[in-house]
């Protein structure tokens, strides 16, 4: 609604704005065209110059001025990602090319009329092209005008083939020729001078004006008697200035693209860099997390080497302190394993003095497989057992099928996963009873861990859910990051992890299944 108000307020300002800038460019072209009529005139010109080789010259630079102006709007076309540009390049190459020089040097050597119709007919082929380059079909695209040109090259090389006809030699001599080129002229001159404007835009305008000089070139060209010797330079000299004038404004839209390009590329680098000042800020602060969550660690594992036991301490408390200092130790390996990319650096914020203050001695240390080892191995009853002796005082009920075999995959693992798990009953079933379970899988092969809660169980219509990075209950918070690493961890070591809901009672249950150790 604002940028609507705006626009009808400053509406009128740029509309005043073009308005003087196109004032401006029609005194300064039509101070030029005075020039050049002046300097071109058979007074001026007439026994100082061979005006046939003049003639012949200046029809040339007009073709390659014309020529230049295609390569710019080509350009321009590519460089804006608009299609207008490119047609209107390829009516003005067919013309500078072929239709310039096959009109003005070629035709008066030869009276015959194929030759006038062919040139004719590809004159008015570019005058379509260069009519629909104000507004291209959207199905042709921007190499539609250039298909068009080849196609007019063909058409006009059959039409000169052609054997004379009652038709061509009537054109030889009627004044039909010059009347469609000079209307054919006028009119399009007219139409990019509207378009220019309706927009308003002073580059469709000049376009317009340079068109214009083209189109009164030829006008000059049949009201003024005789041939171009008698009437001197002007006709040829006005072409080579309306053609100047279209490549003028080709140029001025070529930079104002290139313009819009570097602009958005300066915006790209800011972007850039305001992303990777962010990331560096939050590299430092998650660096600054991961210190003072060491210190933590140090802290707790001093308070728990407090809990050692002596002779008559009661059991319960000799199992809570190996609880803890386990738990201690898979967050001491979460916080030391760096992160493996390309020319991987150790975490500067980890040193000695770290690995030391967390050192809960050799029944703690990192687990390091042996040579020719694929996976780490543990008892997965035991790290269960550890789980749950720290939820002490929760509503969880550990069952353990006997004899269960050593599972093929870090402890770590299991203890991650199972947290994770349990936190997820934490928040969507609180306060209700919590069943975790192992045992041997349906599947040969293969250790089952449940964990089972009483709550209302998955969202309606879902049987099973399927685990993606970022799926999480918005009421219930979260982040939708824990099942999701859960489940790639089940997987990295031959696992799976499922959820679904259960009934009688209802509630939610997960699965996470992990291979047997060979």
């Amino acid at each position: 609604m604002a940028s609507g108000f705006l626009g009808v307020l400053l509406g009128p300002q740029r509309r005043a704005r073009f308005l003087v800038g196109h004032l401006t460019d029609m005194l300064v072209v039509a101070v030029l065209a005075v020039l050049v009529v002046a300097v071109s005139r058979p007074a001026v010109v007439d026994g100082r110059v061979d005006l046939s080789d003049a003639t012949a010259v200046l029809t040339l630079v007009a073709a390659a001025v014309g020529s230049a102006a295609a390569i710019v709007a080509l350009v321009t076309g590519r460089l804006s990602g608009d299609p207008r540009p490119s047609w209107f390049g390829a009516a003005l190459l067919l013309y500078g090319v072929v239709l310039l020089p096959l009109s003005a040097l070629v035709l008066p050597q030869y009276p015959a009329g194929t030759p006038r119709l062919a040139v004719l007919t590809m004159f008015v082929i570019s005058l379509c092209i260069l009519v629909a380059a104000l507004r291209p079909p959207p199905a042709l695209g921007a190499w539609g005008g250039w298909a068009l040109a080849a196609l007019a090259l063909v058409i006009g090389g059959v039409i000169a083939s052609q054997a004379e006809s009652p038709f061509t030699r009537m054109l030889a001599t009627s004044p039909l020729y010059s009347i469609v080129v000079q209307s054919g002229w006028a009119l399009v001159a007219v139409l990019f001078l509207l378009d220019g404007y309706r927009r308003p835009s002073r580059i469709r305008a000049r376009m317009g004006l340079g068109l214009l000089i083209v189109a009164v070139s030829q006008l000059y060209r049949a009201i003024v008697p005789g041939r171009e010797p008698t009437a001197g330079l002007v006709y040829p000299s006005l072409r080579v200035l309306g053609m100047a004038v279209v490549l003028t404004a080709l140029l001025t839209m070529a930079l104002r693209a290139v313009t819009r390009m570097q602009d958005d590329y300066d915006q790209l680098q800011d972007t850039l860099g305001e992303a990777s000042a962010l990331l560096e800020r939050a590299t430092g602060q998650t660096a600054e997390r991961d210190h003072e969550l060491r210190n933590g660690l140090a802290g707790l594992a001093g308070a728990a080497q407090l809990l050692t036991t002596r002779p008559g301490d009661d059991p319960q408390v000799a199992r809570m302190r190996e609880a803890v200092l386990a738990e201690l130790n898979r967050l001491r390996q979460m916080l030391q394993t760096p992160i493996t990319v390309e020319d991987t650096v150790a975490d500067p914020m980890v040193d000695e003095r770290d690995a030391a203050l967390l050192d809960y001695g050799p029944a703690y240390a990192l687990v390091v497989p042996s040579p020719g080892a694929d996976t780490a191995e543990h008892d997965v009853g035991e790290a269960l057992r550890t789980l749950v002796d720290l939820r002490d005082g929760r509503c969880i009920t550990l069952d353990t099928q006997d004899d269960l075999p050593p599972v093929a995959a870090p402890e770590s693992l299991t203890r991650q996963v199972v947290t994770n798990l349990l936190a997820n009953c934490d928040r969507h079933a609180p306060r209700t009873p919590v069943v975790v379970r192992a045992r041997l899988a349906d599947e040969p092969g293969l250790v089952a861990v449940e964990v089972r809660d009483h709550g209302p169980g998955l969202p309606d219509g879902q049987e099973q859910l399927e685990i993606v990075r970022g799926r999480h209950d918005e009421g219930a918070g979260g982040s939708g990051l824990g099942l999701h690493i859960s489940a790639q961890l089940a997987r990295e070591h031959g696992g799976t992890l499922v959820l679904r809901t259960v009934d009688a009672p209802r509630g939610c249950l997960a699965v996470l299944t992990l291979p047997v150790a060979r």
